[in-house]
């Protein structure tokens, strides 16, 4: 055992000790990396409004899904997304990757251990991993309260959660390889349900927004149109952008969240909870529901627009994490604005809950389409398409639009806003 237990410390400190450096070198605020200064640079007019949000869980939405929202004092910014950025994250998921193949060289080792010195490593390093989960959890939360306290820039916040994901899909497959190796060790199994309970920590930092942007950073498609909106609060963050003409978000409250609280529910109280908070999702969709108590409930919902996922705390009986996948054509019109000036007609309309909007552009005269610069308060947010159209996620306060063409410009303040 003195031989093969070092070793295998050996192998998660070194998973660990590299990512955790990578943060900890950040400072509090500013530029602070170069993929941070690629993402600024190019996007010298951020819009950034600071509100104050009412106490809500969930907000209630008509003909929809209902949707988390962060509360208290809210800084929310609309800011441009650049390649760069999904270019470092993936540098930094290529270094754990080596060093996940470095964990084979410690095979031989565990193999010539006896069982108890096995089921000694297992244990060490299941206690290792559930530490990793705490330090995603940590790092996250005092990265997004200082972004709400204007000690961090967006930058480096969108940068340090989706490293999150990158570092919680690593350390899940090592998870993995754990609880198998576990099933070959006497006195060294972990059981099936606290398997499920701890991927589910893990899975919880990789979500479909996070995903999206891999997805562009990998793609040849021109990102220039694509934008995030970030709002944070000392009570939580959420995030929201358009991916094609799907809406991707995902919203997390620190505040609803209590591991030390006494699970409240009983049998499927908390499914018929879950249920109760998001009415429409219920009747119009397919929920699958997982019991990961007393941690916490985990609920899926396909429905007629989109995907929803729903983390109920066990201890709070409240929602603290959320991810909405919505494909913005099929919401419903929450409301409209038209303006006309200098031969141009714009039209938005948004969908409720603050969820994606659409602007249309024509010619007054005719009535057709035309291609047109959508600018959101003096920034530009991407081109309408040939039926002079444009999906975007606006901002959480309000807004000004202008559409400008080679004819002339015209401008609207949307009715929500």
């Amino acid at each position: 055992m003195n031989n093969a237990t070092p070793a295998l410390f050996a192998f998660l400190l070194a998973v660990s000790l590299p990512a955790m450096a990578g943060v900890a070198a950040m400072p509090a605020g500013g530029v602070n990396s170069e993929s941070d200064a690629v993402l600024q640079q190019q996007s010298p007019q951020q819009v950034t409004r600071t509100t104050v949000v009412p106490e809500a869980t969930p907000v209630e939405a008509a003909n929809t899904t209902n949707r988390l929202h962060v509360t208290g004092e809210v800084r929310s910014e609309y800011t441009a997304y650049r390649p760069g950025l999904g270019l470092a994250l993936a540098s930094a998921d290529d270094e754990l990757r080596i060093d996940h193949e470095q964990y084979t060289i410690i095979e031989s080792e565990f193999n010539e251990a006896t069982a108890a010195e096995q089921a000694a490593m297992i244990q060490a390093a299941y206690d290792q991993l559930k530490q990793r989960a705490d330090e995603l959890e940590q790092r996250e939360q005092q990265a997004v309260r200082a972004h709400a306290a204007g000690d961090r820039s967006t930058a480096s916040l969108v940068r340090l959660l989706i490293r999150n994901h990158n570092e919680a899909a690593v350390l899940s497959e090592y998870f993995d390889e754990l609880a198998t190796r576990a099933e070959q060790v006497p006195d060294g199994s972990l059981s099936s349900r606290q398997v499920r309970i701890d991927e589910n920590v893990f899975n919880a930092h990789r979500t479909s927004l996070r995903a999206s942007l891999s997805r562009l950073a990998d793609s040849s498609a021109d990102s220039s149109q694509s934008g995030i909106v970030v709002s944070t609060s000392q009570t939580g963050y959420s995030l929201s952008m358009m991916y094609g003409d799907t809406s991707v978000g995902e919203t997390t409250r620190f505040d609803n969240r209590d591991e030390t609280a006494t699970d409240q529910f009983d049998d499927f109280e908390a499914f018929q909870h879950t249920m109760e908070l998001y009415p429409w999702a219920a009747e119009h969709g397919s929920p699958h529901f997982q019991d990961n108590s007393p941690n916490h409930y985990w609920t899926e919902i396909s429905h007629n627009q989109g995907r929803l996922e729903v983390y109920l705390d066990a201890g709070t009986g409240e929602v603290y994490r959320e991810v909405q996948e919505l494909t913005a054509p099929s919401l419903p019109v929450a409301h409209s604005r038209t303006q006309t000036s200098e031969g141009l007609e714009i039209t938005v309309n948004e969908t409720p809950a603050n969820g994606p909007a659409k602007v249309t552009v024509t010619e007054t005269d005719a009535g057709n389409p035309t291609g047109a610069t959508i600018m959101l308060n003096g920034r530009e947010i991407g081109e309408t398409a040939p039926d002079g159209t444009l999906w975007f996620v606006p901002p959480s306060s309000e807004y000004r639009l202008t559409a400008k063409t080679a004819n002339g410009n015209v401008s609207v303040s949307p009715a929500g806003s």
